[in-house]
């Protein structure tokens, strides 16, 4: 099948766009494809484990359960961290362990993105 590359931008709980994303990814793997996950930008906000919020699903452990869903490939952006400050703040969190996030530079990033059958931006 195809390899979807999935492109996070949004910070976490700040529109529909956020969940719409990891819904999407979830999705794609039962179909088959081979799905890989770039965190970039605000999106990075959602590698910090949060604690639910009333009304609304729980970032952080739908994050966590994307391994259950063989998305095995997480990426985070370490031009967004540097641009936005929040390289070392991020190095340790929890959620980048489970996943097992990769941080990539923009030339890595590049290639990730042309390795791709199809690149969706959320």
């Amino acid at each position: 099948m195809a390899l979807i590359l999935i492109r996070l931008t949004q910070p976490p709980y700040s529109n529909a766009l956020t969940q719409d994303g990891v819904d999407f990814a979830l999705a794609a793997t039962n179909y088959g494809h081979d799905v890989k996950v770039l965190f970039e930008d605000l999106a990075l906000l959602q590698l910090v484990k949060t604690a639910s919020v009333k009304g609304l699903k729980n970032n952080s452990k739908r994050l966590a359960s994307m391994p259950l869903f063989d998305i095995d490939d997480c990426y985070a952006c370490k031009t967004s961290a540097e641009a936005i400050r929040l390289h070392e703040s991020l190095q340790n969190t929890s959620v980048i362990d489970e996943l097992d996030c990769k941080w990539l530079a923009a030339s890595e990033k590049l290639a990730l993105i042309k390795s791709a059958d199809h690149v969706v931006t959320f």
